[in-house]
């Protein structure tokens, strides 16, 4: 099927975009950051165990969780975190490494700052309500998943 004119003069112009950014000193930056911390999570990442595609958490997904969850009306570092983690949590479906939450928080946006940032995120995350942390099942998991590695029906 062909493409629409609006589609490729949209393709056009972020092609452009793209070409443009990457001479800007910040931008290539951001990108070598977001490749340095890729090469240090992926050792502490275990293999996505659930199929093909687009695996929840990876670079391709982690776009459009930043948009929808860098909510503006949420105000405070604190709540943008907890629903980052959230949703990070719901959509990798088993618990996860205070490493691996640092990334998917990094990837939206929210700094955390301190000499070890693992370490300053894990004090925010041992306050949240909605998670618990089970190092016998790998991490920080949501509640309502009880004390197991995943939620009900996942790991059955």
């Amino acid at each position: 099927m062909a493409e629409s004119e609006i589609v490729k003069a949209a393709r056009a112009e972020a092609e452009r975009l793209k070409a443009k950014l990457a001479s800007n000193p910040d931008y290539q930056k951001l990108i070598a950051t977001e490749q340095l911390i890729d090469l240090y999570a992926r050792s502490e990442q275990p293999q996505w165990p659930f199929g093909s595609g687009t695996e929840p958490g990876s670079r391709e997904a982690m776009p459009a969780m930043s948009a929808a969850l860098r909510d503006p009306s949420v105000q405070t570092k604190t709540a943008q975190i907890e629903r980052v983690t959230v949703s990070f949590l719901q959509q990798i479906r088993r618990r996860a490494t205070s490493g691996e939450i640092l990334t998917a928080v990094m990837r939206a946006g929210i700094e955390i700052g301190g000499k070890e940032p693992n370490k300053a995120l894990s004090a925010y995350l041992s306050g949240f309500k909605s998670l618990n942390n089970s190092r016998e099942y790998g991490g920080y998991g949501l509640v309502e998943w009880g004390d197991g590695p995943g939620p009900k029906g996942v790991f059955d």
